[in-house]
């Protein structure tokens, strides 16, 4: 199950994570975000047991935005041991989160 979280938890939910943590940032006020919901909810359904799926909503958490320098939303980070290690923005298909998954 995805969860969205705010800068108060951004250190237990992603970075200590033990899991691979997929980041949507996103805005409320972003119909393409509103449209990759049900994609992200696919993969946290199919992949609960190996992935964290979070999502941070950007004028809640600023300082997270501005840390990642989102400048597009919907953007997308992969965490692995609290680190980084692959992004994109914009409206991605299933397939392409799962290929940026894969380096996993």
């Amino acid at each position: 199950m995805k969860k969205r979280i705010t800068d108060a938890d951004y250190q237990e939910e992603v970075l200590n994570c033990p899991l691979p943590v997929l980041v949507e940032f996103f805005a409320s006020w972003c119909p393409k975000c509103a449209m990759m919901e049900h994609t992200l909810d696919e993969i946290a359904a199919g992949h609960e047991d190996r992935l964290h799926v979070v999502q941070i909503e950007i004028e809640e958490s600023p300082s997270l935005a501005s840390a990642f320098d989102i400048q597009t939303v919907p953007t997308f980070v992969v965490f692995q041991n609290g680190t980084p290690i692959a992004a994109a923005a914009g409206m991605l298909s299933k397939d392409t989160l799962l290929e940026m998954l894969s380096i996993l």
